[in-house]
């Protein structure tokens, strides 16, 4: 317990340090915890709200529609194979916070609060679609302007490449 505090500490202080050191209109810190192979980006989508529907096949598809809410979506892109066809895969991680509520600590069911979803989409059948998360945890808090994610999950129903997340986000226009 004590090595994975000294670890998150030392995460925290040399992206703060990083951060200060760019000045306060250059691009943020790199991303700490991206699978190798692929990249990994954040959306923040402000005056939004998730929704997860089925179609006609009772497939799961998501929408992302006006509303009150804050959505952050984490995107892990697979660097495509050479020479395969078809071989693009990217994987989701959704979910929708109040925009004055920025300390937030879920497990498991509880992360429908912020309906967490996760999506898998490539051409590997039976094997893509969004999926409610049920099973994990969040951490959210806002620090010197900007918004401190950590978590973990699981999805069964299909095999993940992203199962945590440990990132700093720019949210709130600084002062």
């Amino acid at each position: 317990m004590l090595l994975r505090f000294i670890l998150f500490f030392a995460i925290i202080a040399g992206c703060s340090s990083s951060k200060e050191q760019a000045g306060k209109d250059q691009i943020p810190p790199p991303r700490v915890n991206c699978p190798e192979g692929g990249d990994c980006t954040f959306e923040v989508l402000q005056k939004s709200t998730l929704a997860l529907k089925n179609d006609q096949t009772g497939a799961s598809y998501l929408e992302i529609e006006p509303g009150e809410n804050v959505v952050i979506r984490y995107h892990f892109k697979k660097d495509p194979e050479p020479d395969v066809m078809d071989s693009s895969h990217s994987e989701y991680l959704y979910f929708e916070i109040n925009p004055g509520r920025v300390e937030i600590s879920l497990k498991d069911a509880d992360l429908q609060k912020v309906k967490m979803i996760y999506g898998r989409v490539c051409f590997c059948k039976g094997e893509t679609g969004y999926f409610p998360v049920r099973k994990g945890n969040l951490f959210v808090y806002q620090k010197d302007g900007d918004l401190l994610v950590r978590g973990a999950f699981s999805v069964k129903k299909v095999p993940q490449t992203i199962k945590e997340i440990d990132e700093r986000i720019t949210y709130y226009p600084r002062q």
